[in-house]
């Protein structure tokens, strides 16, 4: 099934998203993982992303990268006056999440995890 995005858009999304992921220090090889890739994706692809390759038009890729958008948002949110802050809370090992960091939940479970990451990010919105 196929995406409602044009490739101008997608090209954004993939410039958007890696961008984040490497503001959040995480290496290649994740990046495929978190975007649904296949594990064989060298990481050259995600340079191919940054450089201005559109993501693959796929459903469940552009939902991966919308919870991503929104789990920077999120972090945006919760650190406004510290994107050092904000980046560093994906690596850092979380009570909520086992003493897991939040990137080892979205990497061990995948499309799962990353659901939970984002209703945690979405449910401390509103703590703050």
């Amino acid at each position: 099934m196929s995406t409602k995005y044009t490739d101008e858009q997608r090209t954004d999304f993939a410039r958007a998203i890696m961008g984040i992921f490497h503001d959040w220090g995480i290496e290649p090889k994740d990046q495929a993982t978190l975007l649904g890739l296949p594990a064989e994706t060298k990481p050259r692809a995600m340079t191919r992303f940054r450089q201005g390759t559109p993501l693959p038009d796929d459903d469940q890729m552009m939902d991966r990268v919308g919870k991503f958008l929104a789990m920077q948002n999120s972090l945006d949110t919760t650190f406004p006056h510290n994107q050092s802050m904000a980046n560093y809370w994906v690596t850092t090992p979380n009570p909520r999440f086992g003493d897991q960091t939040p990137l080892e939940l979205m990497l061990n479970q995948g499309a799962d995890g990353i659901d939970t990451v984002v209703r945690y990010l979405d449910a401390s919105e509103d703590w703050w």
